[in-house]
């Protein structure tokens, strides 16, 4: 492990909430890393939390802060991202994580989650976990905010995208972006364009993990690997029946626009909660009372509606 990836988790561990604990656990090609709940209840909820493309565990301390503690929680820094290490392979594409995520869920021993909450691009993860249907996993609602569901213009879809891949992640440029990001303001001019108030400890844990190139190198092969045409292209197959569906949707975000979002998920998920608020990209930063409690919302509203049970 790097110094500044050593440095970065015992910042960020001086704030984890008392009821988690830290964890590693092996599977497969995968070390995971995160935070996790203690005990995971018997009889009441369980969360899992999925960050976006950059971010890792503490990304959501704010809402874990915010959260019913006696909701069960787990945590996890995806592949390439955080703590979690990955090796013989540098696959970060959805459908490879959400594998990964269901080999992860069989270790813990969680065959079901009362709710999966993504942020951004995990929001786009959340949903692909969903869509596989897994074997021996019941999922009872979903929760996307700020979800990273507007595709890029298509000519950079069809044309240059194949074509800057292998560039963008080659060690020339990680190890370029993660020296910026250790001796300039690059992250902070990163994190003010998401019109998202961030509270100085959040600010240093992004400096510390984007120092780190093993961090940098996951976040851009999950960004590279994304196929968002391919999983618009899925979610009108979304069980909404049977798995409550909600979106927290930004109309300050300048990363997502509402503009463009909103037809998206009209047209997708008509079935689907959305609700409206401000607080630009960071949403679990920078409002992470109204995320706890739009979590705790939709867990109780799936429960009253009788799905999964």
């Amino acid at each position: 492990m790097s110094y500044t990836l050593d440095t970065w988790l015992h910042h960020v561990n001086r704030r984890i909430p008392r009821r988690l604990v830290a964890f590693e656990r092996r599977c497969g090609e995968t070390i995971w890393s995160g935070w996790r709940s203690a005990e995971f209840p018997e009889a009441g909820s369980t969360l899992l939390l999925l960050h976006g493309t950059g971010g890792a565990r503490h990304s959501w301390t704010p809402v874990l802060e915010q959260l019913d503690p006696s909701i069960g929680v787990l945590v996890p820094d995806l592949s390439g991202h955080g703590a979690t290490r990955c090796f013989g392979h540098s696959r970060h594409g959805l459908n490879d994580i959400a594998a990964e995520l269901i080999e992860l869920l069989r270790a813990e021993g969680l065959a079901r989650l009362d709710l999966v909450a993504g942020h951004s691009a995990g929001a786009a993860l959340a949903l692909t976990l969903a869509l596989g249907r897994p074997a021996g996993l019941q999922i009872q609602a979903l929760l996307g905010i700020a979800p990273s569901l507007v595709p890029p213009p298509a000519m950079y879809t069809l044309m240059l995208g194949p074509l800057l891949a292998p560039l963008i992640g080659s060690d020339l440029s990680v190890n370029a972006t993660a020296a910026l990001a250790r001796s300039t303001g690059l992250v902070d001019r990163l994190l003010d364009s998401t019109a998202s108030v961030i509270d100085p400890e959040q600010r240093e844990a992004y400096r510390l993990l984007f120092g780190d190139t093993g961090h940098v190198r996951g976040a851009i092969q999950f960004m590279a690997a994304t196929d968002l045409p391919g999983l618009l292209a899925r979610l009108p197959q979304l069980p909404t029946q049977t798995i409550a569906t909600g979106f927290l949707v930004a109309d300050d975000d300048p990363w997502i626009p509402a503009k463009a979002l909103m037809p998206i998920l009209s047209d997708r998920l008509p079935g689907a909660a959305i609700e409206r608020m401000r607080g630009g990209h960071m949403l679990p930063e920078a409002a992470p009372q109204r995320v706890a409690a739009a979590i705790e919302s939709l867990i109780a509203r799936a429960r009253a509606n009788g799905i999964g049970t």
